[in-house]
């Protein structure tokens, strides 16, 4: 069909306007970008909708308000790029990371697996407070680290793989739980690399007799170790007087 100047439209402006239609649709920046090499278009757009569902938006163009010149068979040869944010990148890198009990290998974190973990989700995905704190505790991490106010996907799975969670979860001690208080403690000694990598802690009544054992022991220690003792039925009485006389003795 041709154009207001009766040539017929180009290959170009015919791309640019699906991706505006897609846009439109999905409520997303969409946008239309050609190789120069091969000549083949790709519709590329920043987390948002999964490429299935852009694709789907694609095969069903058309009606009273498509531009001229689009039509059902503008899909075939169109590739699809969906780009991920520093923010979806490491909250990825955050989920796979902290999918594991500690009992297996650490799950594995790099570029491809985020990518694959977001493949068939709508992002943004909701965080937790928690996990708030760990993205942007990443994403500063890394932006410091290279000097440059950008991270690119496989520098924040690094960080992850390399230094681990806990460092950034130490950042903000009010946030720790007090199994993680205590686990931060004894983790290392213990031989529990599990909390630095993947923020798993170490079991609630072996953290209570390091706390027994530990005579230097703080006054937030003690309390932590008699929180959680008052939920481990099996803790010997003893124990837990003990734990108690120190504490008022720290007072």
């Amino acid at each position: 069909m041709p154009d207001r100047d009766g040539a017929p439209p180009r290959d170009d402006s015919l791309h640019h306007a699906l991706a505006a239609l897609i846009a439109g649709k999905l409520g997303a920046e969409v946008e239309a970008v050609r190789d120069p090499d091969t000549g083949r278009w790709t519709l590329e757009w920043t987390d948002g909708e999964t490429v299935e569902a852009v694709e789907r938006a694609v095969r069903t163009v058309g009606g009273p308000e498509a531009a001229p010149g689009l039509h059902h068979g503008l899909h075939h040869g169109l590739d699809y790029r969906r780009r991920l944010s520093e923010s979806a990148v490491a909250l990825g890198a955050v989920r796979l990371a902290t999918s594991t009990d500690g009992s297996g290998p650490r799950p594995p974190v790099d570029a491809a697996a985020v990518e694959a973990f977001w493949r068939d989700v709508r992002l943004p995905s909701p965080l937790t407070e928690r996990e708030a704190l760990l993205v942007y505790g990443l994403i500063y991490q890394v932006h410091d680290d290279h000097r440059r106010n950008e991270a690119e996907p496989e520098q924040i799975c690094h960080l992850v793989r390399q230094a681990g969670l806990a460092m950034i979860l130490l950042r903000r001690p009010e946030a720790l739980t007090p199994a993680e208080l205590l686990t931060a403690r004894y983790a290392r000694s213990h031989g529990h690399p599990a909390w630095r990598y993947c923020l798993v802690p170490m079991d609630d009544a072996r953290l209570v007799r390091a706390v027994h054992e530990d005579r230097t022991a703080t006054a937030e220690h003690l309390k932590a170790a008699l929180t959680l003792a008052a939920a481990l039925p099996g803790t010997p009485e003893t124990v837990t007087s003990r734990l108690r006389t120190r504490l008022r003795c720290r007072g």
